[in-house]
């Protein structure tokens, strides 16, 4: 029997037919592909296989319209959910991989780098609240250094870990309004960490525990500096060094920095509660 060749029809076992060209028995060229579920393919085959430009409409009303290699999509091309979600960029082997912009329903997108169908590398998201963020990914969480805005103003500079602030990090909050740099821990300030509070002028440098202070020293819009303690963040314990031990301190940090001057000025920013964690739905960039 002489193999096909050029223009024809042919109907398959399980329902499927295909239209178009063929080349010594095989699917190639232009041509559509009818599934029996519904779905179809228009465009490009080689071999047998979806190769090269073409449209596929799925059955539960996705489409995706790119480059394909081996019936997988491979290269650039544009994927559209059946909720109204889309993507727009790089493909491996059926896979979401390399740049590209995916915006979902909530109104959030993320335009950045995807490994294996995951947000992996650097990329920015914007939120549906209007929250932004922009820094490394691993996994589909936040990862690494980034910078997540709110939409209050509050804003994090810093290290996260598995979607949350983990380390060494920089905390304004706006409703607060003050300023916090050091160490967090599961998205709270823990650790060593130096707040000052704008409304009061005040300035706290010392330990940190699940959000809160714990011992250390409070600068006060005065001049004066106390050595504080505190239970479930409630002034326990305070003691007002003696101006032999204030010199001896702000001597210890002139000492440190020539520029730096007498008063709490090595004393950055708190922060608030919240564990500025994970952002809305796990998606994201609007």
């Amino acid at each position: 029997m002489a193999l096909l060749n050029g223009f024809s029809r042919e109907e398959y076992p399980n329902g499927d037919s295909y239209e178009g060209q063929f080349k010594r028995g095989a699917r190639h060229g232009p041509g559509t592909y009818y599934c029996a579920d519904g779905g179809f393919y228009e465009g490009e085959f080689c071999e047998g296989m979806m190769q090269g430009d073409g449209t596929f409409h799925y059955a539960k009303k996705e489409s995706y319209t790119g480059q394909w290699l081996n019936s997988m999509r491979h290269g650039y091309g544009k994927f559209t959910y059946h909720d109204g979600a889309v993507y727009e960029g790089r493909w491996e082997a059926d896979l979401r991989h390399g740049q590209g912009l995916m915006r979902y329903p909530d109104g959030s997108a993320y335009n950045g780098n995807w490994a294996d169908d995951m947000r992996h590398g650097q990329g920015q998201m914007g939120f549906g609240d209007g929250a932004q963020y922009s820094g490394g990914w691993l996994h589909d969480a936040r990862h690494g250094y980034g910078s997540y805005r709110l939409p209050n103003g509050s804003c994090y500079d810093g290290d996260f870990k598995a979607d949350i602030p983990e380390g060494a990090g920089k905390l304004h909050d706006a409703d607060e309004q003050s300023n916090y740099v050091g160490q967090f821990h599961e998205g709270l300030r823990s650790g060593q960490g130096k707040c000052d509070y704008e409304r009061t002028g005040e300035k706290f440098s010392g330990e940190w525990r699940d959000g809160v202070r714990v011992k250390g020293m409070m600068y006060l819009a005065s001049g004066d500096i106390e050595r504080v303690g505190y239970l479930n963040d409630k002034l326990v314990r305070r003691e007002k060094l003696s101006k032999a031990e204030k010199d001896r301190l702000t001597g210890a940090t002139l000492a440190k920095d020539p520029q730096a001057s007498p008063s709490p000025a090595d004393v950055p920013p708190v922060e608030q509660v919240a564990s500025l964690g994970p952002g809305p739905a796990e998606a994201v960039v609007a």
